[in-house]
């Protein structure tokens, strides 16, 4: 019988072999066996939506320009780095379609975008639904119109850390608890914490963790999943002698 079910998350694809969030980074990931993608989303001045994490330019192109003043044409006509497009969201769903992929809306205006394409487009069902913003995570639980698993905005992170202190009941409900390691020196991962959300069906992921010593750790304390950059990092620490008799199934996941 399986001490319990981990899963092993690509943190915007991972960045091994190719820049983070590019068809590329999600192709090396998907080759290894990754089978939960994570990915943010932006939306273009013609309603197209794209995996980015920025909503401006400078960082990965150099042009001080946001993503939602320029068209899905112009978008495409971009490189990152001068090498990589910046991939549409759709293409992504559908050449992956076998995977979940963690959304996590950067804001109201590409959170409205993804709930058209999902309530047009229902064959779209691996996904887990987030945002940073309370408002904009409310917005998509009532108006996707089926039953999708959500994350925590960063207010009921917040207020299921107070809960969890308190031992109360949750007030706000979503099916998987994305935090870090530790806000401003604060540790949050406990095994108050684990005890807890396990208590009340709460899947716990934990971000983005890149140190092969810390993910030895989260792992050896029960976390479900672990965001990493490092793909291959992870899976040699999961292949270690530390956990290889530890019975631990990784699901989603193929093996390659």
């Amino acid at each position: 019988m399986c001490k319990y079910i981990f899963t092993p998350i690509a943190h915007r694809g991972g960045s091994e072999v190719a820049f983070e969030n590019t068809f590329q980074a999600f192709t090396d990931a998907y080759d290894l066996g990754y089978r939960w993608l994570e990915t943010d989303v932006q939306v273009s001045k013609d309603g197209v939506l794209y995996a980015i994490h920025d909503d401006n330019l400078k960082n990965i192109t150099g042009k001080n320009v946001k993503i939602h003043d320029l068209s899905s044409d112009d978008l495409d006509q971009i490189l990152i780095r001068g090498k990589y497009n910046i991939p549409r969201l759709k293409k992504l769903l559908q050449n992956f379609n076998d995977a979940t992929f963690n959304l996590d809306s950067k804001n109201i205006n590409s959170a409205k975008a993804l709930v058209t394409l999902l309530n047009r487009e229902k064959f779209f069902k691996n996904l887990c639904l987030g945002s940073f913003s309370h408002k904009t995570l409310q917005y998509i639980r009532k108006s996707v119109k089926r039953d999708l698993p959500t994350t925590f905005s960063q207010m009921e992170v917040l207020s299921l850390l107070v809960d969890i202190k308190l031992d109360k009941e949750p007030r706000y409900r979503g099916n998987y608890l994305q935090i870090p390691k530790s806000y401003f020196g604060f540790n949050l991962v406990s095994k108050k914490l684990l005890h807890f959300c396990k208590k009340n069906e709460i899947k716990v992921h934990i971000w983005t963790i890149n140190k092969s010593s810390e993910m030895k750790n989260l792992i050896g304390m029960g976390v479900d999943g672990i965001m990493t950059d490092r793909c291959r990092a992870l899976l040699k620490v999961l292949k270690s002698s530390d956990f290889i008799d530890k019975k631990i199934t990784l699901e989603p996941f193929l093996v390659a």
